[in-house]
């Protein structure tokens, strides 16, 4: 009999060993802290020694370890990204995550100042951003469409007036605005044919030096008719600004 008490105790010893150290990793998850946990500590290392990759991938693992509530963690990886690696967007990430997760601690002084922090580098990243070779394209490009928008418009603007005053204001990018009295009309000149011509379809092979009115007056022999061969166009031709030499226009 005590040789059965004693295997008995000793069966419930083994499984309570097997019970604890299965639990110890969660354990330790819940004892130790962030910046206490080995990881982290052999992270911040490799970073001191300026090991950057190596450094992110310690980091990474331990957030990865506490299912992303590695606030520390996540801040000093978004750091890595921004410092060093020239990648804002992943920095930008990882900020997002660490004021996520601190604004669920109690509000305290140390923690609003943390968070005051990193709101100022995700304005940072975002202002880097802003530099790149990508933003610079499609800032020109976006600058450029304003500008030609700003154009027409200012070209509306002029005709609308000039028709209310009874005269009309026909642009021409190539030389100052021409008033012709639409009450009042001047001798047709001669009708020069397009370029090529198909059938009822009329196209015209832009040449250097052309602009709208000018071959709105060789084709119509009336520059004010320019409009139409624009509006015809606008497949190939946006507006008026972007004519090329060696362009075939439909003329309606």
């Amino acid at each position: 009999m005590m040789r059965r008490s004693y295997a008995s105790k000793l069966i419930f010893a083994l499984v309570g060993a097997f019970v604890i150290a299965g639990c110890s990793d969660q354990m330790s998850l819940d004892v130790l802290s962030e910046t206490e946990d080995p990881v982290y500590r052999r992270a911040k290392d490799l970073l001191s020694r300026n090991l950057y990759n190596e450094a992110l991938s310690q980091f990474t693992k331990i957030i990865s370890k506490r299912d992303g509530n590695a606030p520390e963690s996540h801040l000093e990886a978004g750091l890595i990204h921004l410092n060093h690696m020239d990648d804002q967007y992943s920095a930008i990430y990882h900020f997002k995550h660490y004021l996520v997760i601190k604004s669920r601690d109690p509000a305290s002084s140390e923690r609003d100042a943390g968070m005051a922090r990193v709101e100022d580098l995700i304005k940072t990243a975002k202002k880097d951003l802003l530099t790149t070779e990508d933003a610079k394209h499609y800032r020109l490009k976006l600058l450029d469409t304003i500008e030609q928008l700003r154009r027409e418009n200012e070209a509306l603007k002029n005709r609308l007036a000039d028709s209310r005053n009874g005269t009309l204001t026909v642009p021409d990018p190539q030389r100052e605005p021409v008033r012709i009295d639409p009450v009042a009309p001047s001798r047709p000149a001669p009708v020069r044919p397009a370029n090529t011509t198909n059938g009822a379809r009329r196209t015209y092979i832009v040449k250097e030096g052309d602009s709208l009115y000018r071959i709105s007056s060789e084709v119509y022999g009336n520059g004010g008719r320019w409009m139409e061969i624009l509006e015809a166009n606008r497949a190939v031709l946006p507006s008026e600004t972007q004519l090329q030499p060696g362009m075939s226009l439909v003329i309606p």
